[in-house]
């Protein structure tokens, strides 16, 4: 039998398939349930609401963002692992994003884990960085570009991109 947690999972990735293959305004229990081979209740049952299904798709998106992150920074500094992760963000990973934050211009709420998550980053990026401020600039740099990929708003052409990173790589590497 399948623990709780692992359907809870299933969830959670029949949620981003939803939103990677439908779009962000087909995202509902009954499209998840479908998606995932569950009744309704059953998806009621570990997410009582949308809201909370979106809850548990922002701290999924975290929790995967910080396992990734924690994988390299054994082996580098933290803005050098952040910069280097940038890179590796899945088309899923990109499109849940961009209707996570679809969902939480209705109920800015929604954010307050990523709020926190931020906090921390940018505290722990501060705090093990020769300068400071240099490392604040790259990540400010890096998530800028990120988030002009999830939205799709990247004016830059594919080697200008790579050309960017490889420079933010070069400073990371320095600070």
């Amino acid at each position: 039998m399948m623990r709780n947690n692992n359907k809870k999972e299933l969830i959670l990735a029949a949620a981003l398939q939803v939103v990677e293959n439908d779009g962000a305004n087909h995202l509902t229990l009954d499209a998840v349930a479908k998606k995932a081979g569950f009744s309704k209740g059953g998806v009621l049952y570990h997410f009582a609401t949308k809201k909370d299904l979106l809850k548990g798709m922002v701290n999924y998106l975290i929790e995967t963002s910080d396992a990734k992150l924690l994988q390299r920074k054994t082996e580098e500094k933290l803005i050098t692992a952040i910069v280097q992760q940038e890179n590796q963000m899945t088309t899923q990973e990109r499109r849940a994003s961009f209707a996570l934050v679809a969902a939480a211009s209705e109920d800015e709420e929604l954010l307050e884990p990523a709020r926190e998550y931020y906090s921390q980053l940018f505290s722990e990026v501060t705090r093990n960085s020769a300068s400071s401020n240099e490392a604040v600039i790259l990540l400010l740099a890096i998530e800028g570009m990120r988030w002009l990929n999830i939205l799709d708003l990247n004016p830059m052409s594919g080697e200008q991109t790579r050309e960017i990173r490889r420079l933010l790589q070069k400073r990371a590497a320095e600070t």
